[in-house]
């Protein structure tokens, strides 16, 4: 059986990367560097890999056993890799967000008190 949950959290980081991509679009408009180029191409590119994540959710659902990949010393099935891959690409650009944003409205945070949840996928 299909694992919405994961599959809505793929289209929630593609919206987070693409609300990132919009974010530095702006401020480098405002700079006047803006690269339409380089808009469209992290467009299209944001597209591509949140279909190829749903695409890896879809098949890693329909086979949740037949692979063991080991992460940081532990196994985990193809469903569950995606997941923490997702999870971490989520904080990731919550992160580049929220600093992109706290840059626009002038906030008191910096850039280095926010901080994403190391996951240690390398």
């Amino acid at each position: 059986m299909m694992d919405y949950q994961v599959l809505f959290n793929g289209v929630l980081l593609l919206g987070l990367i693409v609300i990132d991509i919009i974010l530095g679009s702006v401020g480098s408009f405002f700079q006047k560097k803006f690269d339409k180029v380089k808009f469209f191409q992290g467009i299209v590119k944001a597209f591509t890999v949140s279909l190829c994540a749903c695409g890896v959710i879809y098949i890693a659902s329909l086979t949740p056993d037949i692979i063991v990949i080991n992460i940081g010393g532990q196994n985990t099935n193809l469903l569950n890799a995606t997941q923490l891959l997702i999870f971490g690409g989520y904080g990731k650009y919550a992160v580049d967000v929220i600093v992109k944003l706290t840059g626009f409205i002038n906030g008191k945070y910096k850039a280095e008190e926010i901080k994403s949840v190391d996951l240690n996928l390398k």
